[in-house]
């Protein structure tokens, strides 16, 4: 498995869970696309805080394989060659089943451009499956994972992610959504998913 991330914290809320519940059986990679800087908004320090915040996250998921890094602009990712071909080189290395990625739709431009230059990396690409994941935007669910026995760890990871968490309530907001996904298992007790937009990385219906 691959999980691309914009930013630090986007692998913990888009598919913590399902991370939590892989780990155990498969080899789980992250890589973190931009160096997380805040668009250097931020405090100089704040590329290198978030990083190790998103290094016990990923720990904490139960992801033994350290984070990747392509340390692109923050906030200011562009869709170049060298990006390509360096995601490129990392799929050629890992050769991933499958690989997570945001929803094509997310509103933030750094999520779409990712998520849409990666998946056309990956046309190009032995992956078989790709797995689109939610954070400011809905997916148009395909599948879901049933992330209950697994959700105080995701929380803890969240927890991780101090520097973000500063600047907004990701942890009610990811609660939020996961619960609203727990819709789509069946009905008993009180449960918590996370929804994906499923399908072949050649073939990708989506783009």
């Amino acid at each position: 498995m691959l999980v691309i991330a914009p930013h630090p914290d986007d692998e913990t809320l888009g598919c913590g869970g399902t991370l939590a519940r892989l780990a155990p059986a498969c080899d789980v990679h992250v890589l973190l696309v931009t160096n997380g800087d805040g668009g250097g908004d931020l405090p100089p320090e704040t590329s290198a805080l978030r990083k190790q915040e998103m290094a016990a996250a990923v720990r904490t998921l139960g992801i033994a394989n350290e984070v990747l890094h392509l340390d692109e602009p923050d906030g200011r990712f562009d869709d170049t060659s060298s990006f390509r071909a360096a995601l490129a080189a990392i799929v050629q290395r890992l050769q991933p089943d499958w690989v997570f990625l945001p929803w094509l739709g997310d509103s933030h431009p750094d999520h779409s451009r990712i998520s849409r230059a990666s998946s056309q990396v990956l046309r190009r690409s032995a992956v078989q499956r790709v797995l689109y994941y939610e954070t400011w935007n809905p997916v148009p669910a395909t599948h879901v994972v049933d992330i209950t026995p697994v959700l105080e760890t995701k929380k803890a990871a969240v927890l991780c992610h101090v520097t973000a968490l500063k600047y907004g309530n990701y942890l009610d907001a990811m609660l939020g959504l996961n619960a609203y996904r727990a819709l789509y298992l069946p009905p008993g007790e009180r449960r918590w998913a996370e929804a994906y937009a499923v399908t072949s990385a050649r073939d990708n219906r989506f783009l």
